[in-house]
Formats: structure tokens, sequence, C-alpha cells
């Protein structure tokens, strides 16, 4: 954890608290301990839990999806519990861990409002082949039509004041609801119910962070030659400016190693 510690040394009362999560254990290929390495057994668990869900009542889902849907879904109800139970939070940021990367600190002199990352403008819903089937599955062709000429945004970094991110990961919460318990709880997106929220205006004070020009860089659907780099290693914006925020660097595997010596040093 020392690029955390590094990159957020200067704000006050910093530290890092660890939480065990529970989520992705019915869906993990992961060799878990206990009788969660038995497929058989979370089979039946599934099975039990499926019973107690009434489509009437979203607080059934809710507890459903918890525990038997994928973390791209379930995360979200862990991170209602945590925003909740830190009043005292003034910024909030939601994020992949995998595909990650901090430059800078990304909270500095961060207004109010929700911040979202974009995807590489040339790509549409309708041109980019897994927001196209996302759409179309959580919604239908009638709002993919609406849609399918909208520029992509990902649900991957997501950052704001307490208040937005609160209402964001309702908002979020209501959409996976409005689908059909059996269907959500076998999806493993949560991108479609984020470009909605977004698409249809039923967020408000959205800054959305367009690639090399914000606090967030998305750089899975742009090629190599066209990501900047300094001569300290790190990807910058237009304006020659570090930024703070790097997500997907892992689909090119030169800014894996980038970000190997970056951790490194």
């Amino acid at each position: 954890m020392t690029e955390f510690v590094n990159v957020f040394s200067d704000v006050k009362n910093f530290k890092i608290e660890f939480k065990v999560s529970t989520i992705g254990k019915f869906k993990s290929k992961s060799k878990y301990s206990g009788i969660y390495k038995y497929k058989f057994v979370k089979n039946i668990f599934k099975k039990i839990i499926d019973l107690t869900v009434n489509e009437a009542k979203p607080e059934t889902k809710i507890k459903g999806l918890k525990i038997t849907g994928y973390p791209h879904v379930s995360r979200f109800f862990e991170y209602k519990e945590i925003v909740e139970n830190h009043p005292d939070a003034s910024h909030v940021l939601l994020t992949d861990v995998r595909d990650v990367f901090f430059q800078r600190n990304p909270f500095k002199n961060l207004s109010k409002g929700l911040f979202v990352g974009m995807e590489n403008p040339d790509f549409t819903i309708g041109t980019e082949q897994y927001n196209q089937k996302w759409i179309l599955d959580a919604y239908g062709e009638s709002f993919y039509n609406l849609a399918k000429d909208e520029q992509v945004s990902c649900s991957g970094v997501t950052i704001g004041d307490h208040e937005s991110i609160k209402v964001y990961i309702n908002k979020m919460i209501e959409e996976f609801c409005k689908q059909p318990y059996q269907k959500m709880s076998n999806r493993i997106y949560d991108q479609a119910m984020h470009n909605k929220l977004l698409i249809t205006n039923e967020l408000s004070e959205i800054t959305r962070c367009q690639p090399f020009e914000s606090i967030i860089v998305t750089l899975g659907l742009y090629p190599i030659e066209q990501i900047s780099i300094n001569d300290q290693g790190f990807i910058i914006n237009r304006n020659q400016e570090i930024i703070p925020i790097g997500h997907q660097h892992d689909r090119h595997l030169e800014l894996i190693q980038l970000c190997d010596n970056y951790i490194g040093k």
C-alpha cells in the first residue's frame, strides 16, 4: 500500500482502513477457505437466498444481490454502508483496484459535485461493443436508440463530495432493483446503469472528466501512441500536467511497466 500512503500523505488525518469484504464469494473462482470453496454448497445457499427475494420488495432484492451478485453490482451495497458510516468525510472516491493508479492527490482543490471518468470520445455507446451489449440487455432497444450516440462514461472511477456520492450510490441501487433479481444476480455490469443516469440527467452537478483534460484519464480505448508520458514517467494531459488518476492502464504492456516502476520508487 506504499503507493496510497505516498500519494495521500498530505491529507490531514490520513489513514487507511481495511475492511474484509464479503462480496463476490458466490461468484469468485478463487479457492476460499471454509464452505465457500465447495461449489455445490454455494449453489444450495444461493437457492435458499433466492427464495427470500420478493420482486415487489426492493429491500429483499438488496439483501440477495449483496450476497449473490457479482462484485460489479454488490460493491454498491458496501459503498452505501461505508459512506453512511463516515458522515464526516468531505469527499469520497469510488474506484476499481486492479487497473487504477494515482500520480497525484485527486482530492486536492476538488470542488463539490460528482466527477465521472469518460472514455475515448471517438467511441460511443453504439460503437463500443461491450457498452452496446450492456445497454441493450438492461434497458432494451428503445433506450439504446436514445443512447447510442452518447459518449461512454466508465463506472470504474467516480469521485465527489460526500452528499453527491451518497445520492449517486442510492440511484445506482435503485436502478439495480428495477431489474429482475434473477437477471441482475447474473450480470457483470454496473456501467449500463451508470450511463443511463448520466444520459437521463438524473444526477445533478456532474463533471464529465474528459481524458487528458481532467483529473481522470481512462486509457483503455486509446492506442499507446496517443498517450503522453513525461521525462519522469508520468502520464500527462494536453498542458503537460500530471494527471492525478490513471485508469485502465493494464490494457497496455508499456503502461503496466510504467506503473510498476512508479510504485517501486
